[in-house]
């Protein structure tokens, strides 16, 4: 967004990456704050956490913070730790790429042999303890 054109206000989901990339640079940069930013753009004085949303899926803010799912969540990452995928792996290696590759590969598959050990493991629980753990389709 070039500061010299007219800023036209509109909904925050017709806004391209592009331009939500423009808008939290300039918040960032700058030192209005988030609700003035938003009225700038949207004409809403109200922006509900959408620019945090924004920045979340663009890169800039990984993550929310000291919810319980987020917790859980961390734990989840601890056991399978991912990587963000930045701009300049267009530029490594191809060597390096296909080790990232086979990485993720591993991953998956250490994923899901967890989840079908969990699956066979319910099922022998139901079989022997003949109790249902799994949630019927039916109940409410």
């Amino acid at each position: 967004m070039d500061k010299s054109k007219k800023v036209i206000a509109r909904e925050s989901r017709w806004y391209t990456f592009e331009e939500r990339e423009a808008i939290i640079e300039e918040y960032l940069n700058g030192s209005a704050t988030k609700t003035e930013i938003w009225l700038k753009y949207t004409g809403d004085p109200q922006e509900h956490g959408r620019l945090t949303r924004w920045m979340r899926q663009l890169g800039y803010l990984s993550g929310k913070t000291s919810t319980k799912k987020q917790k859980e969540s961390d734990v989840q990452l601890q056991q399978f730790p991912l990587t963000t995928v930045d701009s300049s792996d267009k530029q490594k290696d191809p060597q390096e790429l296909l080790r990232r590759i086979k990485e993720l590969e591993n991953q998956l598959e250490e994923a899901q042999l967890k989840a079908e050990g969990y699956k066979l493991m319910v099922e022998i629980a139901e079989k022997e303890l003949k109790i249902p753990i799994r949630k019927k389709s039916d109940t409410k």
